[in-house]
């Protein structure tokens, strides 16, 4: 599979206070070097509010926010560091909301690369010590090696 994570596309230290703010920050980032549609942000908040990407992580709560693949060029996921917990929906019950600290924003053309990134995803969720650790690393180079040691 072709590499997903790009240095460029990994912000930390967010400081963030709704989750329109958090999504609107990583779809500008994704958009600006090219990877997604204009019409990407558009579509990635009428999604959200369709069906919300909050979910729970051990420790520490996740989003897997994306858009339909007609949105996007190339294949990239942004990653978004909160420095607060920021709200959004739970995912599959829209009446709870979780605060949310790490955003894994996809921006994937195919269904099959889908899939395949969000099983490893689900694997990083129920690992307590890699949160905590992608939680803490400031250093976006050190953040783009673990993660890629991770999800690939």
């Amino acid at each position: 599979m072709e590499q997903l994570f790009h240095e460029s596309l990994i912000l930390t230290n967010l400081n963030l206070n709704h989750s329109h703010e958090a999504l609107k920050v990583l779809a500008q980032a994704l958009q600006s070097q090219g990877y997604v549609k204009e019409t990407y942000y558009d579509a990635l908040i009428e999604r959200e509010e369709n069906y919300a990407t909050g979910l729970p992580g051990e420790g520490i709560n996740v989003a897997i926010p994306h858009a339909d693949p007609i949105h996007v060029n190339t294949n990239a996921i942004a990653i978004g560091i909160c420095q607060n917990p920021v709200d959004f929906k739970m995912m599959g019950n829209h009446d709870e909301t979780l605060g949310v600290e790490i955003i894994f924003m996809l921006a994937l053309k195919d269904g099959h690369a889908h899939i395949n990134v969000l099983s490893q995803l689900m694997g990083v969720l129920q690992n307590e010590a890699l949160l905590h650790k992608l939680k803490s690393i400031r250093s976006k180079s050190e953040l783009y090696q673990v993660l890629t040691e991770h999800i690939h």
